[in-house]
């Protein structure tokens, strides 16, 4: 226990709170067609999950939803993401035209309910241009140091998730170390060092990372979760005229979004902490289980001084990140804090 306690004030988490798990949410007209993700006080945007639907347009500024004759209208310029599930779905080119406008992220599902796909607006800041040149310009010693910065934050998470799930004391220290040698660039890898310490105390000694198409339900879930997380993270690093495909740390020529993947990195025990809590002992990721995924952005999250949605902590984020990149001084301590997670539970429809 001195062990955690010291952690604990090493991390400044004593305030670190328990999920609470809300009533269900409730249920939009069209039970087990969609469900709207509903705003809660002092959240800005929605995300829609929408499965099996004949066909989604414009109409007005509006989405419209149809299935067996029957319509729900959304106003655009409250969405953040739409996930689409359902082979058959028609999407006309006005309402992608219209998504563009409002900088809506739209995510696609293959037959097995996985993202597979992201459409993003094209020009989603009036000054990209300016931005992307300040972002090319970026030097190697800042980009260093920002992964750094980047690689603390997730490592900090990762041990605030341990202590939180009072997680073995050999693991904590580790991951404990690791957080006091970090590099610049992380030379070492301090940061694969920690995930492997880190997934095998929370999924056991066997478990490993696996791609979509081999998942078991945890690497499902994980999957799945990532997968919006990523979706939302590309929405707002493009909103804010960057170039998702230049990073400061993954450089992969075939990925386009690069920045994304590095900007993701404090967000993603996020969906650990939930799949953990709620997959343990499911057979399979079911529709209730995608929508809380999905769910998550609307959960609340300690960032800084502020109890905010993740979605809202995430705009914040990249705000900070980029006034330390202009500034070139890299200054950075606000990350969500992942031990501070409430989300709402969702039965299944």
């Amino acid at each position: 226990m001195i062990v955690r306690d010291a952690l604990h004030s090493y991390l400044n988490l004593a305030e670190a709170t328990k999920i609470r798990l809300h009533a269900e949410i409730e249920t939009p007209p069209l039970v087990g067609f969609f469900r709207a993700i509903k705003r809660r006080m002092n959240m800005t945007w929605r995300t829609v999950h929408v499965r099996d639907s004949e066909q989604m347009r414009l109409k007005l500024d509006n989405l419209l939803i149809k299935k067996h004759g029957m319509e729900v209208t959304i106003p655009l310029s409250d969405i953040s993401m739409v996930v689409a599930e359902g082979g058959d779905t028609i999407v006309t080119l006005r309402l992608l035209n219209a998504f563009s406008k409002y900088n809506v992220v739209l995510v696609v599902c293959d037959q097995n309910h996985l993202p597979t796909g992201i459409y993003l607006a094209q020009n989603g800041h009036f000054r990209a241009y300016k931005k992307q040149l300040n972002q090319l310009g970026w030097s190697d010693k800042q980009k260093d140091k920002m992964w750094q910065t980047i690689t603390y934050m997730k490592i900090a998470n990762q041990l605030d998730l341990l202590i939180t799930l009072d997680k073995s004391d050999e693991s904590i220290k580790l991951l404990a170390d690791y957080l006091d040698h970090i590099e610049p660039g992380d030379k070492t890898n301090r940061e694969g060092h920690a995930a492997k310490v880190y997934f095998n105390e929370l999924f056991g000694k066997k478990f490993v990372r696996v791609t979509q198409q081999e998942a078991d339900v945890i690497n499902a879930g994980l999957n799945y979760g990532y997968a919006i997380v990523r979706a939302q993270m590309a929405r707002i690093v493009t909103g804010y005229g960057l170039n998702p495909i230049v990073g400061i740390f993954h450089k992969n020529e075939y990925n386009s979004f690069n920045l994304v993947d590095d900007l993701m990195e404090p967000f993603r025990q996020i969906v650990d902490y939930w799949v953990y809590s709620n997959l343990q002992d499911a057979d399979y990721l079911k529709y209730s289980h995608r929508i809380e995924l999905v769910n998550l952005l609307n959960a609340r999250v300690k960032f800084g001084n502020e109890n905010c949605a993740v979605v809202n902590a995430m705009d914040k984020y990249v705000k900070e990140f980029m006034r330390n990149m202009d500034s070139k001084v890299i200054q950075w301590r606000n990350y969500p804090i992942v031990s501070s997670l409430e989300w709402e539970k969702v039965n299944e429809v």
